[in-house]
């Protein structure tokens, strides 16, 4: 089946955007202390923020751009369905956003540990789907809001 409603983006751009929107992202993060410093220096701490945030932002897109442009076609109908599976599959996405993270946080501390548990990060980013979807609402583009888009 054909999708007549495919989103297609160039990488260029959805890299810069992304790299934009990371940068804004890890100095609100930053400054707001939300990693721990464990004795790493200040610009470590900086480049592990804007790590993660990047790679929530950039694999976030690619797993959202699968879901709009593949997944939602071979899904029932059904709007409420609809709405659970896609809160569903935020969810899901979260596993492997979490082993990036991870992974990015061991490479740049030199430490093993783990920053989240994937399923308390999958709630977290569930809410961070919503919040960006009431965002395109708002700017009267296609949405989660206004048809499970």
């Amino acid at each position: 089946m054909k999708n007549p409603e495919k989103i297609t983006e160039s990488l260029s751009y959805t890299f810069i955007r992304t790299v934009i929107t990371a940068t804004i992202i890890a100095i609100i993060l930053y400054s707001l202390h939300i990693f721990p410093s464990a004795g790493e220096t200040k610009v470590t701490i900086f480049e592990i923020t804007w790590s993660i945030a990047f790679c929530i932002l950039f694999v976030g897109h690619w797993l959202e751009l699968l879901f709009i442009n593949y997944i939602k076609f071979f899904l029932p109908k059904s709007i409420l369905a609809l709405y659970f599976l896609r809160i569903s599959y935020w969810f899901l996405c979260a596993a492997p956003l979490v082993f990036l993270m991870n992974l990015i946080y061991t490479l740049f501390s030199h430490k093993t540990g783990r920053l989240f548990n994937w399923w308390i990060f999958g709630l977290f980013y569930i809410g961070i789907q919503l919040f960006m979807h009431a965002i395109m609402q708002v700017r009267f583009k296609k949405s989660f809001y206004n048809g499970v888009y």
